[in-house]
């Protein structure tokens, strides 16, 4: 009697028919898999993450200038030199002459005229308008020494306050004296460290605080809480001895 093949698992291998079906399945399961791992990717990249898109910018500049109404402003520093002048420049150029000793030459020129070296006090306007005017003021081709807030009183006529520059290595502290500085016409003192937190006032250059709080870093800025006034930017800030 013929003896009956067994059927084992070489015997299945060995046909080139049962490979190729394995073969195929195998790709076939394969395939499958890489299609529920893209949908399952696609579907996940969508979870609960928000949607880029592209902030709106609120530079520093445009905070301290935006124009808001000077409601309230503390005293400032006392004015290195008080008297009233026709204009903001004559008031510059009296102080240039009787408080620094200096030869006033007028408004910085870009570059030194040819030939010609240049000596004496000029100014860099940072500000003017009917109500305010603000300089820098210092020899030509220098550092600045400080900055000129110059104000008009009820009568028209101006009057300058004087406030220098911080020394390199001045920091801002906690429980530390403040002063805005740099500002070019206020700056805008807020309810909360933040570029959205409401406008309490906008602060003239030269007005001056205890720092009660910070510093906080939000929306790309350091901030600070003077004492009465609020939080303010650091950039338009300056340590006050």
């Amino acid at each position: 009697m013929a003896r009956r093949p067994s059927l084992n698992i070489s015997d299945w291998l060995d046909r080139s028919g049962y490979v190729t079906l394995f073969a195929f399945i195998g790709g076939a399961v394969i395939a499958a898999i890489v299609v529920l791992l893209v949908i399952f990717l696609r579907d996940g990249g969508d979870d609960g993450e928000p949607q880029v898109v592209a902030p709106t910018s609120t530079s520093v500049e445009a905070t301290a200038r935006s124009p808001v109404a000077i409601t309230a402003t503390p005293p400032a520093p006392t004015p290195t030199a008080s008297a009233s002048f026709q204009t903001p420049d004559d008031a510059v150029a009296a102080f240039v002459q009787d408080e620094l000793g200096g030869v006033f030459i007028g408004a910085c020129p870009p570059v030194a005229p040819s030939g010609r070296q240049l000596e004496g006090i000029c100014s860099i306007e940072l500000y003017r308008s009917a109500e305010l005017a603000t300089f820098n003021i210092g020899p030509f081709g220098s550092e600045a020494l400080g900055e000129a807030v110059v104000l008009p009183d009820a009568d028209g006529a101006w009057s300058l306050a004087f406030f220098e520059f911080p020394a390199p290595d001045a920091r801002i502290t906690l429980g530390g004296n403040a002063m805005v500085f740099q500002a070019e016409d206020c700056l805008n003192f807020r309810n909360a460290p933040s570029t959205t937190a409401d406008v309490l006032w906008c602060q003239l250059d030269g007005t001056s605080a205890t720092v009660e709080g910070g510093p906080v870093e939000a929306d790309g800025q350091t901030w600070w809480q003077l004492e009465g006034l609020g939080w303010a930017s650091a950039s338009f800030l300056a340590p006050l001895e």
